[in-house]
């Protein structure tokens, strides 16, 4: 039996106990899957929403809650079920339409998104990640200009939110290039360290800048948040094999735990892991796989063709590549030469080879392929080679129609190019480059403006100090100018950017030699000639620097005859 204190002491226990109880206000299920959602955590807040339903809340009450956890968690058919029917309580309501319009964009139906972010709007007015998704869904639409007021609507709404820096960034990336992009990122992990789809940008654009130690410790600390994330893996795979480090890029990739199996720049940098290794076979599973899915991959037709010639598999690179040599780039006229050699008809594999080393026409990427399945577009395209004046007339009705298209623009101002009118051209791919300056359009500023081309593509370079491009068409433009130190260390950044260029070699050989360094000239025109032993400019490059360091003079003479046999003029001069 107790005594009397304790059951005194019991007693004021239980009393306190009571209290408390009484005091304590009772949990909103609601409240808390809310809190979970603003975190991240859509499991916590399904669970949240279920307890709402169970403590009698209604299901209006509890569908935005519940559908938006679905739809972080990337259940999208459950999501449907409780966000589809559009029945929400009035408290819930913008939350609701909000979460319903991702989802529409998620399934890719943009009118249906586009409807349930107004009546968002309309329920609760200017929100940053409304706004965010917002710009989103215009940027799919192709009304590019109107997703940058929706990135600037968003930061006006609140500065400090992490979706809408994050989507600035990604804006200021296309528009601006790498290194400005960074620091948008950067101010977003100033509020977020640990948000790991920010880090996954920022790493990613470490790398487009060449900041590769950056990069490998920004998907490090992403392991550190989420030592299963696959993005983080995926980051450090590329740093693998850019450095050569296949095995360690394959235990990366494998540990992405399938995230990235359809994804084409997993894929290819598999396929060149695979290629590289000398598993061809494989390599040409990986390659063909996003060729059937993706037609004018370009990258990824060349890498499959490599594949097929090193699996012994010539008929087939014939099959894919010879119709269309005519209109073929160098390289596919190459991959069809050496299928020949391969079968054993060098005849058929000298046309195409000679065709190969032939200088290439100039690079101006003017009505380009892409976006050619839009029948309008591949009209013009197709009028401009006939009346180029009619079918700017055609762009400009278009751009009326759609004048938040970066892609019509530059349409536009292709058109106005052909048709004499570098004013109107210039004026055209300014408005596209304040959405998308990639380099074909920077080539295209170039073209319309030849006074300011250096000025474009160095400001270019600046910004994306890892374009293999850019670096050799700046070198190439200084050479032309005759400054040689300038000329030489920017074709030898473009070289070690990514080598392997026969004409980039020989370009970089002849300012080497004319730099007055005759062993680099010839170390750079040894290599472009174990390439392409057939190139006239390869073969002179190579000769001169021969004669230059008085040694082989016979070899020198041989090669300087073959290149007047092969170019007897383009081979004297920098393109």
């Amino acid at each position: 039996m107790a005594s009397r204190p304790d059951l005194i002491l019991a007693g004021l226990i239980a009393a306190a106990l009571g209290v408390a109880a009484v005091a304590a206000p009772a949990r909103d299920p609601l409240a808390e899957a809310a809190a979970a959602l603003a975190r991240g955590d859509g499991i916590a807040a399904e669970v949240a929403a279920e307890r709402a339903l169970d403590n009698g809340a209604p299901r209006e009450a509890v569908a935005a809650f519940a559908g938006e956890a679905e739809l972080l968690q990337g259940d999208l058919g459950a999501a449907r079920g409780w966000l589809g029917p559009g029945r929400f309580a009035p408290e819930s309501e913008a939350r609701g339409f909000h979460a319903l319009g991702r989802l529409a964009l998620a399934e890719g139906d943009l009118a249906a998104a586009a409807a349930a972010f107004d009546r968002a709007l309309a329920a609760d007015g200017d929100h940053a990640r409304l706004w965010v998704d917002i710009g989103r869904l215009r940027y799919q639409a192709g009304q590019h200009t109107l997703a940058i007021d929706a990135a600037e609507r968003a930061l006006a709404s609140d500065p400090d939110d992490v979706r809408a820096l994050e989507f600035k960034g990604q804006l200021v990336r296309d528009a601006a290039g790498a290194v400005p992009a960074l620091a948008w990122f950067e101010r977003g992990l100033e509020r977020a360290p640990d948000d790991l789809d920010l880090l996954g940008e920022y790493a990613a654009t470490l790398g487009d800048a060449g900041r590769h130690a950056e990069m490998l410790a920004a998907a490090r600390h992403m392991v550190e948040v989420d030592p299963g994330h696959p993005r983080a893996y995926f980051l450090q795979a590329v740093l693998a094999t850019r450095a050569g480090e296949d095995d360690l890029a394959r235990r990366l990739m494998a540990r992405t735990g399938g995230a990235y199996d359809e994804v084409p720049a997993a894929e290819l940098l598999l396929g060149a892991i695979e290629l590289r290794s000398g598993n061809a076979a494989l390599a040409v599973d990986r390659f063909d796989a996003i060729v059937r899915r993706q037609p004018d991959n370009q990258l990824a037709a060349q890498l499959l063709g490599r594949a097929l010639l090193a699996n012994g598999e010539a008929n087939e690179v014939v099959a894919r590549f010879a119709p269309a040599a005519d209109a073929a780039a160098p390289y596919a006229l190459a991959l069809v030469g050496r299928a020949y050699e391969q079968l054993g008809r060098r005849d058929e594999a000298a046309r195409y080879l000679d065709r190969a080393a032939a200088p290439p026409a100039a690079r101006l990427g003017v009505l380009a392929a892409d976006g050619a399945a839009n029948p309008e577009v591949a009209r013009l395209r197709a009028l401009a080679r006939r009346d180029p004046r009619a079918a700017l007339a055609g762009a400009q009705a278009l751009a009326r129609r759609f004048p938040g298209s970066a892609d019509v623009t530059v349409l536009t101002g292709d058109l106005a190019l052909l048709a004499d009118q570098p004013a109107a051209a210039r004026a055209a791919y300014a408005r596209a480059a304040r959405v998308r300056r990639d380099f074909a359009l920077v080539e295209r500023q170039a073209a319309a403006a030849p006074a300011a081309a250096l000025a474009l593509v160095g400001d270019y370079l600046r910004a994306n100090p890892g374009s293999i491009e850019a670096a050799a068409l700046l070198g190439r433009l200084y050479a032309a100018r005759q400054d040689w130190p300038r000329a030489r260390a920017l074709l030898a950044h473009a070289d070690t950017l990514g080598g392997g260029d026969p004409w980039l070699l020989a370009d970089l050989g002849a300012a080497e030699l004319a730099a007055g360094d005759a062993e680099a000239a010839r170390a750079a025109a040894e290599r472009a000639y174990a390439l392409q032993p057939a190139n006239g400019r390869v073969a002179w490059v190579l000769g001169q620097a021969l004669a230059a360091g008085d040694e082989a003079t016979s070899r020198a003479r041989a090669l300087l005859a073959k290149a007047r046999q092969l170019a007897p003029v383009r081979a004297l001069a920098l393109r």
